[in-house]
């Protein structure tokens, strides 16, 4: 797994409501500027290749599969 993969599911995890993308990206930029920068098309790559471990819901939302439960 990727830094990326890491730092969004780490980011996922800690949240308590689904994430729309932009707000991933920046939760991250801030936690980790300067050293990366985060674009909202950044975070939408990384959780389309997450999609075992992500899920999408109807109105843009990400979250964890494993919170669904």
């Amino acid at each position: 797994m990727t830094n990326h993969e890491e730092h969004i599911l780490r980011v996922l995890g800690g949240s308590t409501e689904p994430l729309f993308t932009s707000e991933i990206a920046e939760l991250l930029n801030l936690e980790l500027r300067p050293a990366t920068a985060y674009t909202t098309i950044k975070v939408v790559r990384v959780l389309q290749d997450l999609h075992e471990q992500a899920v999408q819901l109807a109105d843009g939302r990400w979250m964890l599969k494993r919170l669904m439960l």
